[in-house]
């Protein structure tokens, strides 16, 4: 019985006024949570982590291109982007919209994709899905909060990259003439269009021959250009045609042009000769087909002659 007025004091210790709880309002419900920081009690965890994401940095895009600029049709293009954030995953997307439009033309919906890490993506339109124009590419990315990108004026994400969609080529033009007057060979896999050559791909189709043999016309047209590259082209020279396309002769015969700028050429009419001037291993004519004009623009890209080509072997 004498340690009563001990046993009397132990709930008086609890009840003093820096230990005392926080009642609820008029209840004397849960605690109040700590001014230290913690989690309140029953209190769920998922609200506590969405709020961490809340008061967290937004995901950067901190690298997004596009390449080529200039897509042709049929070609595949490919998306190269970072995304940093504080969390490991964002949902991704990539929209294309036409420049002075609003309407999204294309829309790629890519999923989840890791955080703090280059990503790739190839896609290849449609055939006839992007007309030929330009687009603006848009980058897209957003957390589990719905927290979209931050915007900076390193890492905006969209605005100002473009699809320039090139038009498919013309048919081919059945009267004309092959551009080498006497015996030929269009050589193997590495003398077509778009065979790798060192830096760049090759940009037309060489059609092996002797020093010497004629080349001529294919189409009646006007002498656009003629010169001399050292390091590549050689001896060249250009011919437009009635419709602005432009057919390129490379590695001519030295001394062997015999017409000059804005001189008239009939079809099949002999200009020049086959030889292995500039950067050329032997005798042979590199030939182009360029249907928007020989370096016109930003958008002017050649075609593959080789199906134009074969379409006037018969006519030599």
């Amino acid at each position: 019985m004498r340690r009563l007025p001990f046993l009397l004091c132990v709930p008086a210790l609890l009840l003093l006024p820096g230990a005392a709880p926080a009642a609820g309002p008029g209840t004397g419900g849960t605690a109040a949570p700590s001014s230290t920081g913690g989690l309140t009690y029953g209190q769920p965890v998922r609200e506590v982590r969405r709020a961490w994401r809340a008061s967290s940095s937004r995901p950067v895009a901190t690298e997004f291109s596009v390449a080529p600029a200039a897509l042709a049709a049929g070609a595949p293009a490919t998306f190269t982007y970072r995304v940093d954030a504080p969390v490991p995953r964002v949902r991704v997307r990539i929209v294309l919209t036409r420049v002075g439009a609003t309407e999204r033309v294309a829309r790629a919906r890519l999923g989840y994709r890791r955080t703090g890490v280059r990503h790739a993506f190839t896609w290849t339109p449609a055939p006839g899905s992007l007309p030929a124009g330009e687009y603006a590419v848009t980058l897209l990315a957003f957390d589990d909060a719905g927290h979209a990108l931050r915007r900076t004026a390193k890492a905006s994400g969209r605005g100002h990259l473009s699809v320039q969609v090139a038009p498919p080529p013309p048919p081919a033009v059945t009267s004309g003439r092959f551009p080498v007057a006497g015996a030929y060979s269009l050589g193997g896999e590495d003398a077509r269009f778009g065979a790798g050559r060192d830096g760049h791909v090759h940009a037309g189709q060489d059609i092996v021959a002797a020093a010497g043999t004629p080349v001529v016309a294919p189409v009646a047209g006007v002498v656009y250009w003629i010169d001399f590259q050292r390091g590549g082209a050689g001896h060249y020279a250009v011919v437009r045609d009635p419709q602005g396309i432009d057919y390129v002769f490379m590695h001519l015969r030295t001394g062997s042009i015999t017409t000059v700028k804005g001189a008239a050429l009939a079809a099949g009419q002999a200009f020049a000769q086959v030889g292995s001037t500039g950067s050329s291993t032997g005798p042979h004519l590199h030939f182009e087909i360029w249907p928007d004009g020989w370096y016109a623009s930003k958008r002017s890209q050649p075609i593959d002659p080789l199906p134009q080509l074969q379409a006037w072997a018969g006519t030599r």
